[in-house]
Order: C-alpha cells, then sequence, then structure tokens
C-alpha cells in the first residue's frame, strides 16, 4: 500500500452526531458499543503520523449561503441540526487537525455532489479511500457508492462509523468491503 494514493474520509464526525442532541439520540447506542470515537481518534493518530491524508466532510447548514441551502435535505434544515456558527456544527474535540483538509460546496448526503470532493481526490492522485462517520447508510453508504461507480476503491471502517441500529449496520458492512481500524493500522504501520 502506498501511503500518498489512500485518504482517511470521515464524513460528518461533528458534535450534532457525538453529543445530547436529537441526531446524537438516534446513534448513541451503536456510537457508544462499537467505540467509534476511541477507534477513530486512534487511527487518525497513526495515519497522520503515517502522512496519510485525512479529508472530512462536514454538513454545514448556513441560511446565509442562499445558494447552498436551497440544496440542502430537508430534515436538517427542519430539525435545526449542524446549524453554522453554532456548536452542533462544531467538529468533535480530537478528530479534525489543521493539518487535514475540508471538503467545500456540500449540500446533499453524498459528499460529492456539488462539493469538490472528487477534485480533491484527483488532485492528490487517491486511489483507494476508507470511509468513517455518521451514518453508515445514508452518507456514508451514499458517498461510496458514487466514488466506487467513480472508480475509487472504497473501504467501509467499520468501527469507526454508527447506524440506528446493529442490523443496519451489519447490513451495510456486508454490502460493500470492510474492515476494522484496528486492521488499516496494522497494514498502516507495517508498511
Amino acid at each position: 500500500m502506498n501511503n500518498s494514493e489512500i485518504t482517511i474520509l470521515i464524513i460528518e464526525f461533528q458534535k450534532t452526531w457525538t453529543e445530547k442532541s436529537f441526531f446524537h439520540k438516534l446513534i448513541k447506542k451503536e456510537y457508544n458499543s462499537r467505540n467509534v470515537y476511541q477507534n477513530t481518534k486512534q487511527l487518525l493518530d497513526v495515519a497522520r503520523e503515517h502522512k496519510i491524508s485525512i479529508i472530512h466532510a462536514p454538513f454545514i447548514v448556513d441560511k446565509n449561503n442562499r445558494d447552498n441551502y436551497k440544496k440542502l435535505p430537508f430534515p436538517p434544515k427542519l430539525l435545526g441540526q449542524f446549524t453554522a456558527n453554532t456548536w452542533r456544527a462544531e467538529y468533535t474535540e480530537g478528530i479534525y487537525d489543521n493539518s487535514d483538509i475540508e471538503v467545500q460546496g456540500r449540500c446533499a448526503f453524498d459528499v460529492c455532489k456539488d462539493s469538490n470532493l472528487i477534485e480533491i481526490l484527483n488532485k492528490n492522485n487517491v486511489k483507494k479511500v476508507y470511509l468513517s462517520g455518521f451514518t453508515t447508510d445514508q452518507c456514508v453508504a451514499k458517498t461510496m457508492d458514487t466514488l466506487i461507480s467513480g472508480g475509487f476503491e472504497c473501504i467501509l471502517l467499520s468501527d469507526c462509523t454508527a447506524a440506528r441500529n446493529i442490523r443496519i449496520q451489519k447490513k451495510i458492512e456486508q454490502k460493500y468491503n470492510s474492515i476494522t481500524s484496528f486492521e488499516l493500522i496494522n497494514q498502516i504501520s507495517n508498511n
């Protein structure tokens, strides 16, 4: 594995999902039982040590960005989640680093839609994308589908994602190529 050709894509690792909020309640059981925060944090620390690029794809609801706001899905707007300039849109403590790359222009569950993600991947000659974040069956799966159809090799980081319940989580893990963060850490460390 050539570290320059891989990246870890972190989707919506924001306080709306990881702290006390309506959306957090949806995934809380799986998030906690799978140790998603600890697994993701440990993986990102190792990845940064080995100079592997990390890309973040936050979801931001910003009424001041009218063009983008019109395109956003209804549920996040209605429920006031991911609201710009509030704690709900902030990255979960310890996940984002200033050396990381941030996707711009995102306005859909599929991170690729109307964003610069594909441009970032191509510019950095990325061939393989490891995905983490929320929720496994929505934003993560939709993004994987688009990336796979675009010729990228995608691998789900099973213990760095969470869905509403274990049945949904397992279904998505079986649909896609998936590994644990520990398996990826071993691959990175032995490279």
